[in-house]
């Protein structure tokens, strides 16, 4: 199983648990308000964003997952993987030396290469951009129903432009090499591999700091 799925199926009943959390609390909190909260209350609470945009971004996510790794859509991961003669794209499977990743490019047949060029700009930024979509409206939501300082309100939203900025960051240097091959550039190669690796360590914030939150200070609430 590539790297991808091992973090992202836990990732998704990890939000999955979390959003189920949220909308019992979110229902049983909006009967309570709509029958003691004051008017300007009741105005401030439909200022946030709401559960149902929340729902709406993750399912958008949730489709678009199923689909660019479930099934051999055209330009899709399998697709290009397929044409590579079966082997692994760089982000599903990163290398750190330069010598690794032009062995790998050595093997790469003519049609998937340019296949693989396509896909770092078009499936491959679909993907993550409902990703973003989504992970900025989490961040959003809980930041909108947690107390904590500014700095990480701050912080909470950033980090979904920070992790979006670093896949563009990889797809940029992985068409990079491809459209230079077989000419080699040895500081885009050896890079590649931590490129991916702070790209996947960015989405594991984004993704779990939220969640960290909205969990402590239920928690907290609770106690």
């Amino acid at each position: 199983m590539p790297i991808q799925h091992f973090m992202y199926i836990p990732t998704i009943f990890l939000l999955g648990f979390v959003l189920g959390i949220m909308f019992n609390e979110r229902r049983r909190g909006t009967i309570a308000i709509n029958s003691i909260a004051t008017t300007s209350q009741k105005e401030q609470l439909n200022h946030k964003t709401s559960g149902s945009k929340l729902l709406q971004t993750f399912l958008v996510f949730l489709l678009i997952f199923v689909i660019t790794h479930m099934f051999e859509i055209p330009w899709g991961s399998k697709a290009v993987s397929q044409l590579l003669g079966g082997l692994q794209l760089f982000d599903k499977s990163p290398v750190f030396s330069s010598s690794e990743v032009y062995e790998r490019l050595s093997q790469f047949p003519a049609e998937g290469l340019n296949a693989y060029k396509r896909f770092t700009y078009t499936i491959d930024i679909v993907f993550p951009l409902s990703f973003f979509a989504f992970l900025l409206t989490f961040a959003r939501f809980v930041s909108q129903r947690v107390s904590i300082p500014k700095y990480l309100v701050n912080i909470l939203i950033c980090l979904p432009f920070v992790w979006f900025a670093s896949d563009l960051i990889e797809n940029a240097v992985i068409l990079s090499i491809l459209s230079k091959f077989p000419s080699e550039s040895e500081l885009l190669a050896s890079s590649l591999g931590f490129c991916t690796a702070i790209k996947f360590g960015l989405l594991l914030l984004s993704i779990f700091t939220p969640s960290i939150l909205f969990i402590f200070a239920r928690k907290t609430k609770i106690n």
